[in-house]
C-alpha cells in the first residue's frame, strides 16, 4: 500500500478507503471478541500481516501530511483532497489509538517438585500444548493472584487448566507500560521460550510487588529484572 500510494488517484484512493475500511472492521472484530488467539496458526500469520498493512497504511498517510514545497497542480490537489479525508478518518478509528496502558507479563509454567519448566500435555492427539502464558492487565498484583486461585473462572482459563494439571507457574517477564496491541504482537510472534529468563537461564522469578514498587518509585528496565 505504501509503494503505490503516490500513484493513487481520487477513485483509487476511495477504493483504499474502502479496503482500510473492512479491513479494520475485521481486526476490532476479532480482537473484541478476543478470536485472534483461537485462530489456527497460518490464519493468525495472515491476520498479523493485515495489521501491519494497515499500520503501514496510516504511516504512509502521516507522512504525506508534511508541507509541499510548491502549489500542487489541480489534479494533484484533487488526489490531496481524497487523501486528506482518508487520513481524517483513520486518525478517528480506535486501533490507531494508543489505549490504555498497563503490563504484558510473561508466564512460565513449573513442575513444583522439581522447579522445572514443565509444559501443560492435554490428552488425545489434539490435546493442548502449552509452556507459557502471555497477559497484559492494569493491576499487575490482583491479576497474578487471580491467577493463583485455582477455583476462578474466566479470562485466563489456561492458567486454571495448569493448575488443575498440577502444575505451578512463575512470573517470568514484564513490560511497562505496554498496550493490549503489544501483547498481541508478541503472541503473534510465536515461541515465548525465546523470551523467558527462566528457560533460558539467564534470571530469576519475578515478583510483581517489587515490580509495581520499582515503577512507582523509578522507571523499570523493559525486560524483566532479577530479584
Amino acid at each position: 500500500m505504501t509503494a503505490t500510494a503516490d500513484r493513487f488517484g481520487p477513485a483509487r484512493s476511495r477504493e483504499e478507503l474502502r479496503v482500510v475500511e473492512v479491513a479494520s472492521g475485521l481486526l476490532m472484530l476479532l480482537d473484541a471478541h478476543r478470536l485472534t488467539g483461537r485462530l489456527p496458526h497460518e490464519v493468525q500469520v495472515q491476520a498479523s500481516r493485515l495489521r501491519h498493512v494497515v499500520k503501514l497504511a496510516v504511516q504512509a498517510e502521516a507522512n504525506r501530511t508534511s508541507p509541499r514545497p510548491a502549489p500542487a497542480p489541480p489534479a494533484a490537489a484533487s488526489q490531496d483532497s481524497a487523501g486528506a479525508a482518508l487520513r481524517a478518518w483513520i486518525a478517528a478509528q480506535p486501533w490507531t489509538q494508543p489505549g490504555p496502558q498497563g503490563w504484558v507479563y510473561l508466564l512460565c509454567f513449573r513442575d513444583p517438585a522439581t522447579g522445572q519448566h514443565a509444559p501443560l500435555v492435554g490428552n488425545g492427539c489434539r490435546g493442548q500444548y502449552a509452556g507459557h502464558y502471555w497477559g497484559w492487565t492494569d493491576d499487575l498484583i490482583r491479576r497474578i493472584n487471580q491467577h493463583r486461585n485455582p477455583r476462578r473462572h474466566g479470562a485466563g482459563r489456561l492458567v486454571q487448566v495448569a493448575l488443575e494439571a498440577g502444575l505451578t507457574f512463575e512470573l517470568a517477564w514484564l513490560e511497562f507500560p505496554a498496550t493490549r496491541g503489544r501483547e498481541r504482537r508478541l503472541k503473534n510472534q510465536g515461541s515465548a521460550y525465546r523470551r523467558c529468563p527462566l528457560c533460558r537461564g539467564t534470571g530469576g522469578p519475578l515478583d510483581p510487588a517489587a515490580a509495581v514498587a520499582a515503577v512507582q518509585g523509578a522507571p523499570l528496565p523493559r525486560a524483566g529484572r532479577r530479584r
